[in-house]
């Protein structure tokens, strides 16, 4: 049996029968065409593959070669360990004796710089996937909120002191402070500002009403212009989040269109964050899915012996957060299985918005609700299960105490 070995160096390509030559490339690029050979493609070996038809066997020291030459119907073997382990150690002398490079120094620099330049593109390629980006950008919009409501909760107490009424008659905080940036003190709440902030007349009349009979003290020059600071931070910021969250949706749309639609686009990326990245999240089953995001719960659980918990992250969906909460662990489980299937569609096939997977889960969530409409009985807690058993007699000792009776009769 006619038998080749084709060894893969960083540096180039060499295929061997017996101890002679048969083939011998050195890479031009070496960490883009080693790159290229480590996922699969064989565009740096196709003047390799003429050159193996006629032997029955091809051995290999590195398995990503195997995919590539057992497309090309080859019989591919990978080389034993102290095979590969004996390459490993004589790799230089066997470079040079190979004719891939001159002198042993040479050699040392080339392979330093390859190194250096193959950890520089790996770290390029993982910088550039979108799924990270879709990371930072949901964790920013998480933070920019909670600075928004910081800010706000602080504005609407110092105003407050000035215009107390005003919190009662307005929920909208970006509204509030555009009020606060453009008027400053309430004599300068005019008509015309509240009609540029599109405010109901009912609404307009009501707040120009309080204006006249506000209880609030004076506000000093110093503290209106620090609240108007901190309004237009308000706006700005808002405006911000608002640009953030439709990058959000243009991000979800073009990496996982299927995990939008079932999730929408904001929890779908919170998942994803929660997750590290969108691999890691297809490579996760639906019970794990179910309960991202409350691993506290779930450990705290596990050392005390409580109910686990029923959903983390997913109980901001609308299916599960306005569900009784007997439905909502059942809802979660169909969730997150509908959930970990639609990733898996993203990301290993690449396929269309597949509306589907959303119809299935509105079918199954509509079944629960249907079958489970009342609450169930309540089940006996293990503290009163345990009460119970210790107060039952203990009918085995019974039967010892009679038995031995019995014996006592049978010898007298």
């Amino acid at each position: 049996m006619k038998v080749a070995n084709v060894i893969l160096f960083e540096i180039g390509l060499c295929a061997l029968e017996d101890s002679n030559l048969i083939y011998k490339r050195k890479f031009d690029n070496p960490e883009v065409e080693y790159s290229s050979i480590i996922q699969g493609q064989k565009n740096y070996i196709s003047d390799l593959i003429p050159k193996l038809k006629n032997y029955d066997q091809v051995r290999v020291n590195n398995k990503n070669l195997i995919d590539i030459l057992q497309a090309e119907s080859f019989d591919v073997k990978l080389m034993s360990d102290s095979r590969q382990n004996e390459i490993n150690q004589n790799k230089l002398d066997l470079i040079i004796k190979f004719g891939l490079s001159d002198n042993r120094d040479e050699l040392t620099a080339l392979l330093q710089r390859f190194a250096i330049n193959l950890s520089s593109m790996k770290v390029k390629e993982t910088s550039e996937k979108l799924d990270l980006h879709l990371v930072q950008a949901v964790n920013t919009l998480d933070e920019l909120d909670e600075i928004i409501n910081t800010i706000s909760t602080r504005i609407r107490e110092w105003y407050g002191l000035h215009f107390p009424e005003l919190d009662y008659l307005l929920q909208n905080i970006i509204t509030y402070a555009n009020i606060v940036r453009d008027a400053g003190s309430r004599e300068n709440i005019s008509k015309e500002l509240l009609s540029q902030l599109e405010l109901p007349d009912k609404k307009i009349e009501m707040i120009q009403l309080a204006v006249s009979k506000s209880q609030g003290g004076d506000l000093t020059q110093e503290s209106s212009d620090s609240l108007k600071v901190l309004a237009s931070q308000v706006i700005m910021l808002s405006e911000l989040r608002t640009n953030l969250s439709t990058t959000i949706e243009n991000l979800m749309e073009t990496l996982a269109p299927n995990l939008k639609n079932i999730l929408t686009a904001i929890i779908g990326a919170r998942l994803v964050a929660k997750a590290g990245s969108l691999m890691k999240l297809a490579q996760m089953p639906s019970s794990t899915i179910q309960i991202i995001g409350a691993e506290k719960a779930l450990f705290r659980a596990l050392k005390t012996g409580t109910r686990p918990p029923k959903h983390g992250l997913l109980f901001q969906h609308p299916s599960v957060n306005s569900a009784p909460k007997w439905q909502r662990g059942k809802i979660a489980r169909a969730l997150s299985s509908k959930i970990a299937i639609a990733v898996r569609i993203d990301v290993y096939r690449n396929a269309e918005l597949d509306n589907s997977l959303l119809e299935q889960l509105t079918k199954r969530i509509e079944t629960i609700q249907k079958i489970y409409q009342e609450p169930p009985k309540e089940k006996e807690s293990f503290e009163d299960r345990g009460r119970s058993m210790h107060k039952r007699p203990n009918r085995s000792m019974g039967f010892k105490r009679r038995k031995m009776r019995h014996e006592k009769r049978r010898r007298h």
